[in-house]
């Protein structure tokens, strides 16, 4: 195991001795400003080079070296990582010192005003405009045993702007978990003593480094209060966003004048209310090599200029329900895209809560499997978990699942529409409505659903039901997190490392979670625009309210008001609003969890707003309208707790 790398890098630096300046107490792959780990401070300049080919003129130039190694000292392979022009602008920014920090007076998730006083003693500032952005800071719990390897997390409270440059400044005033002053990283003080060194990476940083004491200087944070300071760089919108863009107009491209087919595996009535449960498949267009088989090296086909490559029409499963409403509605009906939860697959569309709000709304429902985190993506999952090399299986099958479920929107208004969804007993009467057709997710499906949202050409109203982003913040709030923890620590068991390689992780998630898309969600990414109502619980213990609230303020969602809560940084408008988008509190009335990075308790309120009626009215009248409204009763905030929510 390579650990914090720092024994290692100490034996380096005592074997290749030297005259060229300092010499400092790690490796040259290591990032020069840390104190015990090889890669922090992070995301950094110490592991980017100018690129002017790039987008930002900038490009990472990470090594295996520098990157966790698991338990049997398999390195990560960089190739991928080093393709981006700057790092997430999402995962955190982490640091790491001997001994741990005290938290006593950073700004917590609960405080993130105070992040942006003259008081917090971390600071971030747009180089590129000199703001300041606001943040909370925070240690991580469940390393607490081993301050040696605890992480700081400074976390943005926003995604940050793409393509631009930031500067991160940890003053004095931050202590160590003892209370003693922390000393200041070797490398940071050469930088500040003009001190030439023999690391090359801080002699690479050098001549950019003016700038950003400049920077947190005009913010208002002097060189005698640095701890540390460092810059980076973040990857610009047209990165993360090219793989998918590239496979949704190829697939769009694919299914013009074509005929999109289906195979019928089952059908046959559920209950009363669904007359119709119907599984099969559906042509969708493939962009994964091995013919899309669920095995090791299936990843994204690439054309020679690294772009996402059409390979045929393949069939990918649906299970759809109608409900008896809908035979004996005056008109067509409508009709939704559902988006299933964790590791689920599309036969969650026949779950008790999605076949009520059928019934109540008399839509037909339609499910597929969003590959890459469907059930068959298990072993895909776990792989990548004990070797982040193999992470491409998860994080780029994923474009062919938001490209399945784009397929499966034109193929619900086209042959499902004619000749699927249709009375036999009737002469095929349609009974649906092919110009109504929108989303609506939970859970993980509320996650993905912004992104497939996005990058759809026709859909335009989506319900997200607790839908967030930025996997990076909440998976280790999620109640879900401990199983896949464990896994991660069998072939990583340094705390910091898992902290790191769930930011490398997140680089690469940016290109499908929202994370990637939040600041334009609602103007779509060459698409009509968006209207979204964000459905969530308070205290939800699976999907933290911090990662809706992120992707609220990041996608500058209201707050429908009147609320029971109003997050940081949000602006409550009070119901009804006609068009637009918004973010919706239900609160169960349930004690609200940790705001430490653990797993909260089950209470229940990751399936409040599914159940309850005033959110199923709400979601027919935004579906039917595009006006948010406020169905709790009286009009006031809804506290399902009291019964207002039915």
């Amino acid at each position: 195991m390579r650990g914090s790398h720092f024994a290692i890098a100490i034996a380096f630096v005592s074997a290749c001795g030297g005259n060229d300046g300092t010499k400092l107490p790690m490796a040259d792959y290591c990032n020069p400003l840390g104190v015990n780990h090889c890669m922090t401070p992070w995301p950094s300049s110490a592991f980017e080079v100018a690129d002017a080919t790039s987008a930002t003129g900038r490009r990472l130039a990470l090594t295996s070296d520098a990157l966790p190694h698991t338990e049997n000292d398999d390195p990560i392979d960089p190739t991928i990582w080093n393709q981006a022009d700057g790092f997430s602008a999402a995962a955190p920014i982490v640091m790491s010192f001997d001994g741990g920090v005290s938290i006593a007076n950073l700004a917590d998730p609960l405080h993130i005003e105070k992040s942006i006083t003259a008081d917090s003693p971390t600071v971030i500032v747009d180089m590129m405009t000199g703001e300041k952005i606001a943040h909370f800071a925070e240690v991580d719990a469940p390393s607490e045993a081993t301050p040696d390897h605890q992480a700081l997390y400074i976390r943005p409270a926003q995604r940050l702007t793409g393509g631009h440059r930031y500067a991160v400044a940890i003053k004095t005033s931050l202590k160590r978990k003892d209370g003693a002053d922390l000393a200041r990283p070797p490398g940071f003080q050469a930088l500040l003593d003009n001190a030439k060194t023999s690391h090359p990476l801080l002699e690479a940083m050098r001549p950019r480094f003016g700038d950003v004491l400049a920077a947190l200087e005009t913010a208002g944070v002097s060189q005698d209060q640095l701890l540390v300071a460092w810059d980076f760089t973040v990857e610009s919108d047209a990165f993360i966003r090219t793989d998918m863009t590239t496979a949704r107009d190829r697939a769009v491209a694919a299914l013009d004048g074509a005929t999109q087919n289906y195979t019928i595996l089952s059908d046959g009535p559920v209950d009363s209310v669904i007359a119709r449960k119907i599984t099969g498949t559906f042509d969708a267009p493939l962009f994964l090599t091995n013919d899309g088989a669920f095995a090791d090296r299936t990843i994204l086909a690439r054309d020679a200029a690294g772009l996402p490559v059409f390979q045929k029409m393949y069939r990918a499963p649906f299970t759809a329900i109608v409900p008896a409403c809908a035979y004996t509605s005056p008109t067509p009906v409508g009709m939704f895209v559902y988006g299933h939860g964790l590791l689920g697959q599309a036969d969650q569309v026949a779950s008790g809560a999605v076949r009520a709000t059928a019934g109540d709304l008399c839509m037909v429902v339609v499910g597929t499997d969003m590959r890459g985190m469907s059930s068959p993506d298990v072993g895909a999952v776990a792989r990548a978990l004990t070797n982040l090399t193999y992470s491409d299986e998860v994080f780029e099958v994923q474009v062919q699942g938001i490209v399945n479920h784009i397929a499966l929107a034109r193929a619900m208004r086209t042959t499902m529409a004619q000749t699927l969804f249709v009375d036999a007993a009737n002469g095929n009467k349609v009974l649906v409505d092919p110009t109504k057709v929108y989303y609506y997710g939970l859970s993980q499906g509320g996650i993905f659903g912004a992104t497939v949202m996005a990058y759809d050409p026709t859909i335009t109203r989506g319900v997200l039901g607790v839908g967030a982003a930025n996997y990076s913040m909440m998976l280790e709030r999620s109640a879900d997190w401990p199983t896949y923890k464990a896994i991660m620590m069998g072939a990583y068991p340094d705390p910091l490392d898992v902290v790191l390689a769930m930011n490398l992780m997140q680089t690469r998630w940016d290109k499908t979670e929202p994370s990637g898309i939040a600041n334009d969600l609602t103007k779509g990414i060459g698409t009509p625009p968006k209207q979204i109502l964000l459905q969530i619980a308070v205290g939800d213990e699976q999907v933290p309210n911090i990662a809706s609230e992120w992707e609220a303020r990041s996608a500058g969602f209201p707050v429908l008001g009147p609320s029971v809560e109003v997050g940081y940084g949000l602006t409550q408008m009070t119901a009804p609003l006609a068009g637009g988008s918004a973010l919706v509190y239900y609160d169960g009335g349930a004690p609200m969890p940790p705001i430490t990075n653990v797993p909260a308790p089950d209470t229940g309120q990751h399936d409040l707003t599914r159940n309850q009626p005033a959110a199923k009215r709400q979601m027919g009248d935004f579906y039917a309208t595009g006006m948010l409204v406020d169905e709790c009763t009286d009009a006031g905030p809804c506290l399902c707790a009291d019964g207002k929510c039915n």
